[in-house]
């Protein structure tokens, strides 16, 4: 499981003009134009100085000696230095000298320790403070995560942080406030599991010594101290310990959602926005065979029983698709599939779309928006994206149908509807192995594995992307 905020970082002094600034380097004060010694302290009020003394500042522990703190990062618009206690700072605002910061190494990133708590705490236990990408540091740090950044960092004009907080093998109820908890209905998870943790950039593995399930023991530890930070969305990966409850996954996922931007909001005193992006990414394809289990109904249950995101439930959402990049022979268990590429890349479509507003940009693969049935020839037509979306049709498996008097069940009979047809928008299946009976509902991609590596039926020609898993009961 990985939990992933991203925000706007401050490399060297980044500021609103007017704006009372801490600087963290060698523990310096910023307060407008001047530079204060260590340990001072103003009560500053729009322009005015009500107070000048003493008093003693505590840091959270994960500052290094290159952050800055600020209050309305996502605003900062000025750029400045200094370097010796007492100097004035020289404000910048030059085409020229942004331009010079953008050649630096512009993301940062931190993680959180494998600790959980019973009761909130109020200080993050660091496994890695803040710090530049490096061989070294990037060797424990989240793939999807920095991929991610990766991919975006280009498409901005500023640096990015990262805060990763993670623990493989965990379920949705340990990382939800007691506010998300209550408003879903219970779930019992059995024997908590022992589980390995794989990283893409250095192979390296690490064993936390058990994946906690309770609730709130995550949400405690490991986003709860992050709560006061100002951050521009948060990025979810998670739910196969969840595939045995999909019905309520739902409910959980909704309430996980509104209560982080209601808190982040909240305790950030509004500077983080109250419906921040949220990006997840759907559950990878599992097992080499043609099981069903409950990976497909926990997909759905992932965009709140609509199949796409963003939906009236999940609003300013975006969702990667990654049930097409299966990795049967991982070495590190095919529940850690390594193609984190394609899966940071999808995100950041997403991302650009719904969180950065880029309304060019394709983030979706093809959805259907309508049916037609031919009784004479015993055919079913669908239709993708009321005809807009060019189709890539790489598979003629992946369909099946509900026939009439059935129960349509996730574990009920369907019955194979394999592709006899298509054109740029439209996808025709045969619904002969209902005989007499009339289709009543169709699944697609409806197997914990539905494909092998980007071998599903249906992509968008233009972009590559897939068509998502879909369901309907009611033709």
């Amino acid at each position: 499981m990985v939990t992933a905020l991203w925000m706007v970082t401050l490399l060297g002094l980044l500021a609103e003009q007017g704006q009372c600034i801490l600087y963290v380097g060698q523990r310096i004060l910023y307060l407008g134009q001047r530079v204060l010694g260590a340990g001072q302290c103003i009560l500053y009020v729009g322009q005015r100085i009500l107070q000048v003394g003493q008093c003693a500042l505590k840091l959270a522990s994960y500052y290094s000696d290159h952050m800055v703190l600020q209050r309305g990062p996502q605003r900062a618009v000025i750029w400045g230095t200094a370097s010796t206690e007492g100097d004035t700072v020289t404000v910048m605002n030059s085409t020229a000298e942004i331009q010079a910061a953008t050649s630096f190494n512009t993301i940062r990133f931190m993680a959180s320790q494998y600790t959980k708590s019973n009761t909130p705490m109020e200080t993050l236990d660091v496994a890695q403070r803040w710090t530049l990408p490096t061989q070294q540091s990037l060797a424990d740090f989240s793939a999807v995560c920095f991929l991610f950044a990766e991919s975006l960092q280009p498409h901005l004009n500023y640096p990015l942080g990262l805060v990763e907080s993670s623990w493989g093998g965990t379920s949705i109820e340990a990382w939800s406030p007691p506010e998300a908890i209550h408003a879903c209905p219970v779930v019992t998870h059995g024997q908590e599991p022992y589980v390995v943790n794989y990283n893409v950039h250095s192979g390296s593995v690490s064993k936390p010594s058990c994946c906690p399930h309770a609730p709130e023991v995550l949400w405690n530890s490991k986003i709860y101290p992050l709560l006061e930070m100002t951050i521009f969305g948060a990025l979810w990966y998670q739910g196969e310990t969840n595939a045995d409850h999909t019905a309520e996954y739902s409910c959980q996922m909704e309430a996980l959602v509104r209560e982080w931007r209601k808190q982040f909001n909240s305790h950030s005193m509004g500077e983080t926005r109250a419906d921040f992006p949220f990006g997840y990414v759907q559950l990878a394809g599992y097992r080499d065979d043609d099981s069903v289990g409950g990976f497909p109904a926990l997909r759905w249950s992932q965009t709140a029983n609509h199949g796409y995101s963003p939906n009236p439930d999940l609003p300013n959402t975006f969702m990667a698709v990654a049930m097409d990049l299966p990795d049967y022979t991982s070495p590190y268990d095919p529940i850690h599939p390594r193609y984190k590429q394609d899966v940071a890349q999808r995100l950041t479509l997403g991302a650009l779309h719904v969180a950065y507003g880029h309304d060019d940009v394709d983030f979706q693969g093809p959805f259907p928006s309508g049916f037609a049935t031919d009784d004479a020839q015993h055919t079913l037509t669908i239709e993708y994206d009321h005809g807009h979306t060019p189709l890539d049709i790489r598979s003629n498996d992946g369909f099946e149908v509900c026939c009439q008097q059935n129960q349509c069940g996730d574990f009920n009979p369907w019955t194979a509807a394999p592709i006899t047809g298509h054109d740029a928008s439209h996808v025709t299946v045969s619904y002969a192995g209902c005989g007499s009976r009339h289709p009543v509902g169709l699944r697609y991609a409806w197997r914990t594995s539905p494909c092998d590596l980007k071998q599903c039926a249906v992509y968008a020609a233009d972009s590559d992307l897939p068509a998502p898993p879909y369901v309907t009961k009611s033709l």
